[in-house]
């Protein structure tokens, strides 16, 4: 009778001991996929990170959007003494230049890139004009009264052409180049930033 009870004992003990050890072993294989596939999706999402931040590190600045157009600039002035016009020093021109008006990120290696979810988020700096150039080829004197006492200078012209610039800048914007050059800008980066194999995808927003 002791030895049957003995048995049974033996084997109660040996079947909690078996079932412990499947499950620490259950255990240890549940830690060591989960840590194994974990550390390959952070690998994963940290080696997608730096190919994109290097995509937008070789492109640096991006114009997405332009503008052509002509803008017509009227100078006068006349010399003075203590804010009193001199007579007779009157001088007067209208000038017309062609330009070009640039406008897109300046630098996209301000651009955050943030992993989210296996994909890749691109936060961009705001639009912004990238550049106004003017033509010089395309310069025409269209009025000009000149005075031997106060003549048309190097000066003037360079006054011009800021004044130029800045009405450029201002008609671009007023024609929409900035909301251009973001939708182009989305469109652009969201293609030239995906995956070639398909393993993230790339959102773009915007600061």
């Amino acid at each position: 009778m002791k030895d049957i009870f003995k048995g049974v004992i033996i084997k109660v003990v040996s079947i909690i001991v078996v079932a412990g050890l499947i499950g620490l072993g259950g255990i240890f294989l549940y830690n060591y996929f989960t840590n194994t596939i974990l550390g390959l999706n952070q690998h994963a999402n940290s080696s997608n990170i730096q190919i994109v931040k290097e995509k937008l590190k070789e492109t640096a600045e991006l114009n997405t959007g332009s503008y052509l157009c002509t803008t017509v600039v009227t100078k006068e002035n006349s010399k003075t003494i203590k804010g009193w016009k001199i007579p007779l020093t009157r001088k007067s021109f209208v000038i017309s230049y062609d330009g070009t008006v640039k406008a897109g990120i300046k630098n996209l290696t301000k651009a955050e890139v943030i992993p989210s979810e296996g994909n890749v988020v691109i936060k961009l700096p705001e639009i912004e004009i990238t550049d106004i150039t003017i033509d010089n080829d395309s310069f025409k004197i269209m009025d000009e009264s000149n005075n031997i006492f106060n003549s048309i200078s190097i000066g003037d012209l360079n006054d011009a052409q800021k004044e130029l610039k800045k009405k450029m800048k201002e008609s671009a914007v007023e024609k929409g180049v900035l909301d251009i050059a973001k939708n182009n800008a989305e469109t652009l980066l969201s293609e030239m930033l995906k995956s070639p194999t398909g393993d993230y995808d790339v959102k773009v927003e915007w600061k």
